[in-house]
Order: C-alpha cells, then sequence, then structure tokens
C-alpha cells in the first residue's frame, strides 16, 4: 500500500509540474488582424473521432465543411472582437478562440470559451473551389 502511495503522489506531482510547460507551448491569438488571415483562404485538416474532416474558409466570410469525404455543410464566419472567430451554419453558431504552435508554425487549437470543447487542426494555405 505504501509504494502504491509514493508512485501515486509521484504521479500527480509531475502532472503538476507538467501544466505550465504545455501552456507555454500554445500562444494565443488575440488580434483581428490574425484572426482575419487564419481564415482567409485558408484550409483547417482536422480529426474528430477517427473521422478526417476539412474547414474551407474564404476571405469574403463564407466557407464549408466537408467530413467524411462526402458530406458538405456551407457556413459563414466572421471576427467577434479581437479573440473570436463565430461560424454559423444551418444548425447555429460558435464562436472560437484560437491558440498556435511555437514548436509547429502549421499546428492550431480552437476553443469554444462557452462548452471548452478544443480541437487540434493543421492549418493549410489555398481552398478548392465553392
Amino acid at each position: 500500500m505504501r509504494w502504491r502511495n509514493i508512485v501515486f503522489m509521484t504521479s500527480v506531482l509531475l502532472f503538476v509540474l507538467s501544466i505550465p510547460v504545455a501552456s507555454q507551448e500554445w500562444i494565443d491569438i488575440k488580434d483581428a488582424k490574425e484572426l482575419r488571415a487564419l481564415h482567409s483562404n485558408k484550409t483547417f485538416r482536422c480529426h474528430i473521432k477517427e473521422v478526417l474532416f476539412f474547414e474551407h474558409y474564404r476571405a469574403d466570410g463564407k466557407g464549408i465543411w466537408i467530413f467524411s469525404g462526402k458530406h458538405r455543410l456551407a457556413c459563414t464566419w466572421k471576427v467577434k472582437g479581437n479573440d473570436q472567430v463565430c461560424v454559423s451554419t444551418e444548425s447555429g453558431t460558435s464562436c472560437w478562440q484560437f491558440q498556435r504552435s511555437k514548436r509547429n508554425p502549421n499546428e492550431y487549437v480552437k476553443k469554444n470559451p462557452d462548452t471548452a470543447y478544443m480541437q487540434l487542426f493543421k492549418l493549410e494555405d489555398g481552398i478548392p473551389e465553392f
């Protein structure tokens, strides 16, 4: 029992000490101009529950989501304040805050401030015709 407690406490300590290190790997994007550039003629590539998902955004505020290679959903986007982008589809609107990786220049995280849902994605230049 004593050995188990030592292992447990060591694990907790390592986890607590690693939190500041993990947070230093991401930089908050809090600039409306940078958020617009992030969504202007860009593709977000991500995996959601093992399904490849693409989000394509044009500079004019229109976009399209493509998942499972065949399902498409039209959307619009706009910058809200200096720290969020709101995306609207037929099912509603979600707003997101963004962070970029210090290590990988094409890796980003978007977080929904209302639900705390986070999604890692890779950013690619260019979009298909739509």
